[in-house]
């Protein structure tokens, strides 16, 4: 089996940019509680102005007026994901939606039909740019490595005998852990994946919660 992960990091303002007449102008998602509105998204063109995610609706008022407001709605990010996974569909049989801000679908089987990683990653980007999708594509010998892999990669895919290799060079803060426990590790002096691999397995298990 093999899987790939589609990383789709702008999937909530992707959905609301693909169907404007001017998606390259100045947009940006603002959510929040209405004492304190903030950026939840914002596109190229509003970075360009010096916004970003995060920032408080009011500041970014005073740094510039020249941008178009959205209210963020999550179920209309949960609407493209089911959308993008029926697409996926049309690649794999076997397609999930379990892990955060992605999807992965099992592709060792679709060779057959669409060829090696590389004719399949293609064919897979050309369909996604002409929906309006933003992502990136990575492919590993199980869908948790490859999802951690989508963190730092942009078409990568490897396979069993280079798996431990490539995830080590990870660092730990873009490996997927909470941001607590990427903290403490790195207080440990673990700042790659292969430094936490290094680690006695059963002191993990006692300083850590399960998911680790």
């Amino acid at each position: 089996m093999h899987w790939a992960c589609l990383l789709l990091p702008h999937l909530a303002l992707d959905a609301v940019l693909r169907v404007l007449p001017d998606p390259d102008a100045p947009h940006v998602l603002v959510g929040g509680p209405v004492q304190r509105r903030v950026l939840h998204a914002v596109s190229p063109a509003a970075a360009a102005l010096g916004l970003r995610r995060g920032m408080l609706v009011s500041a970014a008022q005073a740094l510039t007026t020249a941008f178009v407001p959205h209210a963020y709605d999550p179920r209309t990010e949960a609407q493209a994901r089911a959308l993008l996974a029926a697409w996926a569909y049309g690649f794999s049989s076997q397609v999930s939606l379990d892990l955060p801000h992605a999807l992965v679908l099992e592709v060792g089987r679709s060779r057959r039909l669409f060829g090696d990683w590389g004719a399949l990653a293609r064919r897979m980007r050309d369909e996604l740019g002409a929906m309006g999708w933003r992502h990136r594509l990575v492919a590993a010998p199980n869908p948790h490595a490859a999802r951690v892999l989508a963190n730092v990669h942009d078409g990568l895919g490897i396979g069993e005998s280079q798996l431990l290799t490539a995830l080590g060079q990870v660092p730990v803060e873009r490996a997927g852990f909470a941001p607590e426990v990427a903290r403490a590790l790195e207080r440990m002096g673990q700042r790659r994946l292969r430094d936490v691999f290094a680690l006695p397995r059963d002191g993990l298990a006692r300083r850590f919660p399960p998911e680790v």
